[in-house]
């Protein structure tokens, strides 16, 4: 075999390493461009289902009223809560919160300031909107608006935006924690006791609030459920609510 012959052979046979190192090369290029994309893509994907889980999430926790107004039912239930100086110096403030379904709360205030203690009672209506939790007080006609958090199912933060009371502080912040309610003790709407007369609340109030004055007797609907609410003041001042479950003879007379 001649020089020529044998330069030739080496000419091909680094032509054909040269194209092998070529197409090995682009085939790692082609799969990880691959990997890549397919990487990209299933990311992508998950981001756009995470956030359709959460918007539904969202969307079944609201419910519109016959008011257009809607109300989150994560906030729906028996509250407490407290503060201490934002807003009088060396006064605190417990309560508790009502809210229900239908967009309505009752709110019970204690004050305590010089050792001294005070009860205050407020009702009103409760939405959400544009991402702010709004809560107009029948008392003073106004509404006040708040930012909020939830923290967890049984824990809500709140921070002023626009309040009617003056305070002494810029931004007000509280935590609500949801009550731990006893089965059947009439303290919440979600625990009424189910009666089959009027007469039968009366019964049951003389029974476990002896002494307690009638401030009022309200009629709502919960659910497509009437009940009857039955707002008391006991000798020390304090307030109470029972819930009574009317489905047994409301209309029937």
């Amino acid at each position: 075999m001649g020089v020529d012959n044998m330069a030739g052979i080496s000419n091909d046979i680094n032509l054909v390493m040269f194209y092998s190192k070529m197409l090995f090369t682009s085939t790692i290029l082609f799969n990880l461009v691959t990997v890549k994309k397919y990487s990209y893509m299933k990311l992508r994907n998950l981001i756009i289902f995470s956030i359709l889980v959460l918007m539904n999430s969202c969307s079944t926790q609201l419910t519109t009223l016959p008011n257009g107004k809607q109300v989150d039912k994560r906030f729906v239930g028996t509250w407490t809560g407290s503060e201490n100086g934002q807003q009088i110096d060396g006064m605190s403030k417990s309560w508790e919160m009502k809210r229900f379904e239908d967009g309505t709360f009752i709110l019970d205030f204690t004050y305590t300031q010089f050792g001294e203690s005070k009860n205050l009672q407020e009702t009103g209506n409760w939405w959400v909107e544009n991402g702010k939790f709004n809560e107009f007080h029948d008392e003073s006609g106004k509404t006040d608006v708040y930012q909020y958090e939830i923290i967890n199912k049984n824990q809500i933060r709140f921070i002023s935006e626009s309040i009617s009371v003056d305070m002494n502080t810029d931004k007000y912040e509280f935590v609500d924690t949801r009550k731990a309610t006893n089965l059947n003790d009439g303290k919440s709407i979600e625990n009424a006791i189910k009666v089959n007369s009027v007469a039968e609340e009366y019964e049951f109030v003389e029974k476990n609030c002896p002494n307690c004055k009638l401030i009022n007797q309200v009629l709502t609907e919960h659910n497509g459920i009437p009940y009857d609410i039955l707002n008391l003041e006991k000798n020390d001042g304090t307030k109470i609510s029972f819930y009574f479950n009317i489905k047994s003879f409301y209309g029937k007379f």
